[in-house]
């Protein structure tokens, strides 16, 4: 059994006004740091969920299984739901990360990959702040994969209280949502 992940990269940006994944920051897709992080923390292969003709498509094309998500525009649970369907046999827990969350730290998907059970949730936290990514133990894979509707795996996990991995990385709760956003996150890297 193998710990994966998942990037959710299918979102409409409705807040943002346009492709936010495709925004430059500091010379690379926002899109493209998330990705990154999880080749860095020693994840081969994971799923990565877009939209059907998705310029983004061709950032992951070869490094990454690509989910085509047709119903993209209802939600992140319809995403959620098409890439953890995806998941291979073989793997014991899912890493879900946010493409709009380019500051998580390979070392933090470590931990993650390292404290995950198939039977177990494990969120990361920040200062008494919970974040993203999630490891999602394979035995929670069916409820993922029934989600609908813009509500990712929050019902879960008020049903099944994640077990808490305290870390030292401000990344798990930056997440890129509106221009103030990401102009901030573009002063960050200066």
């Amino acid at each position: 059994m193998s710990v994966g992940a998942i990037l959710l990269a299918a979102g409409s940006a409705r807040r943002m006004g346009s492709d936010k994944l495709a925004a430059d920051l500091g010379g690379r897709p926002l899109a493209l740091h998330a990705f990154e992080a999880i080749l860095a923390a020693g994840i081969d292969r994971p799923i990565v969920a877009v939209a059907p003709g998705s310029a983004l498509a061709a950032l992951f094309a070869g490094r990454a299984r690509l989910v085509m998500v047709e119903d993209h525009a209802l939600g992140m649970g319809h995403s959620l739901a098409a890439a953890i369907a995806a998941a291979p046999g073989d793997w014991s827990a899912a890493i879900i990360g946010l493409a709009d969350m380019p500051f998580v730290r390979p070392e933090t998907l470590r931990a993650l990959a390292a404290a995950s059970a198939p039977d177990g949730i494990v969120r990361p936290v920040f200062s008494g702040i919970y974040g993203n990514p999630v490891a999602w133990g394979r035995d929670h894979f069916p409820a993922l994969a029934r989600l609908r509707g813009d509500k990712g795996g929050r019902d879960i996990l008020a049903r099944h209280p994640p077990t808490p991995l305290v870390c030292d990385d401000p990344g798990v709760t930056i997440d890129i949502d509106t221009p103030d956003a990401l102009a901030a996150a573009r002063a960050k890297l200066l």
